[in-house]
């Protein structure tokens, strides 16, 4: 997957974890185009999950409540930018 501007901007963000709210305000994306990017980035295996703490790296995770989480770059995802 190659991504797009739009992409590439939030994986500019998660070279540290950050959470959901902190993505919405350094991108500037509204929350339905931030979702779209973040499930693709991550279907991708662009980006990874963790919980709210940034504790913890969870394989599963609620698409419908992205807010709940937080949110790092793989290698893969920094390769594409």
């Amino acid at each position: 997957m190659k991504a797009t501007p739009s992409q590439k901007q939030v994986i500019n963000q998660l070279i540290f974890i950050e959470s959901y709210y902190t993505l919405l305000e350094e991108t500037g994306h509204h929350r339905g185009a931030l979702r779209d990017d973040l499930i693709q980035l991550i279907n991708a295996g662009m980006v990874e999950v963790f919980d709210e703490d940034k504790a913890k790296r969870l394989s599963g995770y609620d698409q419908d409540h992205l807010e709940y989480f937080s949110f790092r770059a793989t290698s893969r995802g920094l390769a594409a930018r």
